[in-house]
């Protein structure tokens, strides 16, 4: 029996973007290398990813509108050569989920779940993403919409307690270029070019399932990633005007810190529980994005109807890979920013789909040639 839940709606793809978009970023510190100078970092990525988006991706699907990333691989190189590389993703999104999971699960022990053992914590998360898995895209774009909803007044509130609060000194953000680009352009290239922005690669597995394709996609998508960078922004606002930057670029989780220290009066307090559902509801979307990818990769390549019965098999590899991934989470992230932008998200984020474009391109000219 074939799913019966194929399409979302342009709102669904919007809510989803965002909050897949934020991630682990929100929590962790983004371009802190560039100092109280990382928002800009932020904004370069992400006009860099915009562009990469709307030109590469956004191309290849206005030619392919109703082919996932996998399937136009082999429309574009040819059957084999394309299944071997769509095999590459696939094995891909579900290492990142993995690498996600790991993030989760560290970020989440460290805040607040220490005693708890991480084989649970990462089980816990793969099974409600599963389900939600099951249950549809359409179903899966829908709780997105609801939970950035709830995101949104939660940042909202945020933005209300830093207004209020005497912790926080927005002179502590200056001076701006205060050691020049070069800081910039070296935490740009390549960790926070790929990460978060680059990531959206995935995003094109799920496109041909919009419900209004083609003229409404990449500019919905666009917007989504627009707004998580303003998003980012603020919390690297927060977490720099609260804690200084010598201890934001040092703390482990930044944003987690600072709500801890904000209070209204002396009945709003530990604001950091805050920090955990936004941890929960971003990693969850960003698990599951991956996952959903790899689960609609792996259909395609081997011509499943029903990917139902790929949702178990697939999660039981994301979490093995998550649990083995790496001893502890320093070593965790210095793969994660050492070794995976340069050998994983940037020949499979921006080299192949620039490769694919320009295949396609010189084919479809020659097939034009041909035809007059």
């Amino acid at each position: 029996m074939k799913n019966r839940v194929e399409y979302f709606g342009p709102l669904h793809l919007f809510a989803w973007v965002t909050l897949f978009e934020l991630g682990s970023a929100v929590v962790i510190p983004v371009g802190m290398e560039a100092k109280q100078d990382a928002w800009i970092v932020i904004l370069c990525g992400c006009m860099l990813g915009l562009l990469f988006f709307a030109c590469v991706h956004g191309t290849l699907y206005r030619m392919y509108p109703d082919l996932p990333l996998t399937a136009y691989i082999r429309q574009i190189i040819g059957p084999v050569p394309g299944w071997v590389i769509g095999f590459a993703y696939l094995l891909y999104f579900m290492y990142i989920a993995g690498r996600n999971t790991r993030d989760f699960v560290d970020l989440l022990a460290a805040a607040a779940y220490d005693s708890t053992p991480m084989f649970a914590l990462a089980a816990f998360i793969l099974i409600v993403v599963g389900y939600l898995i099951h249950l549809g895209i359409e179903v899966f774009g829908r709780t997105a919409f609801v939970f950035f909803l709830l995101c949104c007044v939660l940042f909202l509130f945020i933005v209300a307690l830093v207004a209020v609060s005497d912790l926080s000194d927005r002179h502590r953000m200056m001076p701006i270029l205060g050691e020049g680009w070069k800081p910039i352009w070296k935490a740009l290239f390549p960790t926070n070019l790929t990460f978060p922005f680059g990531e959206m690669v995935v995003m094109t597995m799920f496109l041909p399932h919009l419900t209004k394709k083609v003229n409404i996609a990449v500019p919905v998508a666009i917007a989504g990633m627009a707004l998580s960078a303003i998003l980012l922004c603020f919390a690297i606002f927060v977490n720099v005007s609260v804690l200084g930057i010598e201890i934001a670029s040092r703390a482990t989780f930044p944003l987690f810190t600072s709500l801890s220290r904000l209070r209204l009066a002396e009945f709003v307090q530990r604001m950091d529980s805050l920090v955990l559902f936004l941890l929960v509801v971003t990693s969850f979307f960003k698990i599951g994005t991956f996952i959903f990818a790899a689960i609609l990769a792996a259909r395609d390549l081997f011509r499943m109807d029903n990917y139902n019965t790929l949702i178990t098999p697939i999660c039981l590899i994301v979490l093995f890979t998550s649990l083995t991934i790496a001893g502890n989470l320093t070593e965790h992230l210095q793969e994660g920013l050492k070794l995976v932008p340069y050998y994983l998200h940037l020949p499979l984020q921006f080299g192949i789909p620039l490769l694919l474009l320009l295949i396609g391109l010189i084919r479809r000219g020659r097939r034009s040639a041909a035809s007059t």
